[in-house]
């Protein structure tokens, strides 16, 4: 594929974004207009309705928090809105404000238009936050060609043009979500077998664990609650984050905001000093959480950890030692091996927008091609008419794949069903079922409850696209959907319906 056709990948993160493409066969991060390799994920709406994105936007957090908007990719796919003035923002416009800034510096660093794109999104993200990842990059004015899981474009980065024959465990931490995936490699070939992880374990979690602290010691000091003061509140959640980076690399640092506030006895500035031990038990619950988090990962999908030799990180959180040491440490409880091998040679900032850009490569012909094989991260099934999820596709199903179920009327002489396509939540819990969509199979001749018969079928393809098709096995009526991320279709809450539904068989 010419310069003028070139494929980039974007890594959309919680605190920071980036680009990368295929430059002479490797991947090259692309420099914002700033000179930097990543940009933050910040929006700032000035006064006079222009807006501000990235280290500009970052910068407006303290003067102007209310109209600054940090960690969007944590509401993705909900039904929330931001105010800003006199109108209010979604989830997806703001992320494509983001993604429309990569763009604009994307073009401008390699002097060509940039139409196609690659964007990561988390394992763990349901159909609906993927959705609206496609739909902010389709508003950016991309047209999307893949939403890759992280971990696979981190497996990417590691794993093509390197003769391999690994069982990995990928740790991808990055600013709010945690992914582990478990995954085969052998010659260009990716195989997931396993996925895990949390959307509420990031780095903003330690960000705020270590904010609170300091708020505490002020507070026993002074008998000041700062978190009532939003000024204020700000400044220490930007020096909290400072701190967390400053104690991967030093053993102690300092927190120092000089006129954090005033009694009528004159200024007061916040001075507290912390060391990587006392950071560290701060955010234990978080780490013994991913201990927790591993364990599961195998063992719901009853993997035998002793397979597993090589550890690849990612994620700018990965960075802290004591994140690396834990999930170390548990590997080596699980399996009982003295030696694996731990790969974060490249940066954990970076690697998964550098496997976006591969497999963009690889799209555009510029790479080998390779072959990779993903599971299913959530169970895919229908309401049934008792307003019950019946599972059809299990979480954890290796696709391509195809699962049938047969299904009945629940009243006499019903015309119609209606297929309410369902996908569980990450726990499992009955509210957190989010509908994917809903359509109807009409033209059932008139019988008893239970006598006609209608087979529903879920399959999945490599391209991530799920069909569900019903049929009425006694007249061929058949009736079919896709879905897929480009597939905007009706959504609702899980018990919004009685009536029409189908009994399983």
């Amino acid at each position: 594929m010419g310069k003028n056709n070139i494929i980039i990948g974007i890594d959309l993160g919680t605190t920071n974004s980036l680009a990368a493409y295929i430059n002479n066969g490797k991947p090259e991060i692309i420099i914002n207009e700033r000179g930097n390799r990543i940009t933050p994920s910040v929006v700032n709406f000035k006064k006079d309705d222009s807006v501000l994105i990235g280290e500009l936007a970052k910068n407006q957090q303290i003067v102007n928090s209310e109209a600054t908007i940090t960690n969007i990719k944590t509401n993705m796919g909900q039904d929330i809105q931001f105010p800003i003035g006199e109108r209010s923002y979604t989830p997806v416009e703001l992320s494509a404000l983001i993604l429309r800034k990569i763009k604009i510096y994307s073009e401008k660093y390699l002097g060509i238009p940039i139409k196609n794109a690659v964007i990561t999104v988390p394992a763990y993200f349901n159909d609906n936050q993927r959705q609206a990842t496609l739909k902010a990059g389709i508003l950016a004015g991309f047209n999307v060609l893949k939403l890759l899981n992280e971990p696979i474009a981190a497996a990417l980065a590691y794993g093509v043009g390197r003769k391999l024959d690994e069982h990995i465990l990928i740790f991808d931490l990055g600013g709010g979500t945690l992914d582990i995936t478990l995954m085969d490699y052998k010659k260009n070939l990716f195989r997931v077998l396993a996925t895990g992880g949390s959307t509420s374990i990031g780095g903003i979690n330690f960000d705020k664990a270590l904010s609170d602290f300091v708020l505490h010691e002020f507070q026993k000091q002074y008998s000041i609650n700062l978190k009532e003061d939003p000024i204020a509140y700000q400044q220490i959640l930007i020096h909290a984050e400072k701190a967390k980076i400053d104690l991967s690399s030093v053993e102690e640092t300092r927190i120092f905001i000089p006129y954090i506030t005033a009694t009528e006895k004159g200024p007061i500035h916040l001075d507290v000093t912390i060391t990587r031990n006392k950071f560290e038990s701060i955010i234990n619950e978080y780490l013994k959480s991913t201990e927790k988090l591993i364990e599961e990962t195998f063992n719901q999908f009853k993997l035998n950890s002793s397979w597993m030799n090589s550890i690849i990180f990612a994620g700018g959180s990965t960075r802290i030692p004591s994140v690396e040491r834990t999930v170390v440490s548990t590997i080596k409880r699980l399996n009982g091996k003295g030696k694996i091998n731990v790969y974060h040679d490249i940066n954990p900032d970076e690697v998964v927008a550098e496997g976006a850009a591969i497999l963009a490569g690889i799209l555009s012909g510029e790479l080998e091609e390779i072959e990779f094989y993903d599971i299913t991260s959530h169970d895919l099934g229908i309401e049934d008419n008792n307003g019950s999820f019946i599972t059809i596709i299990p979480k954890g199903t290796s696709y391509p794949c195809e699962n049938v179920k047969l299904f009945t009327t629940a009243e006499d002489n019903q015309e119609e069903v209606i297929i309410h396509v369902l996908q569980s939540g990450v726990n499992g819990n009955e509210r957190e079922y989010v509908s994917l969509g809903k359509f109807r199979l009409s033209n059932i001749a008139h019988a008893k409850a239970g006598e006609p018969n209608i087979d529903v079928r879920f399959s999945i393809d490599r391209h991530e696209i799920m069909n569900v098709s019903a049929v009425n096995l006694d007249t061929g009526t058949i009736k079919k959907v896709s879905i897929s991320g480009k597939d905007w279709l009706l959504t609702g809450d899980f018990r919004e319906r009685r009536g029409r539904g189908l009994k399983i068989i």
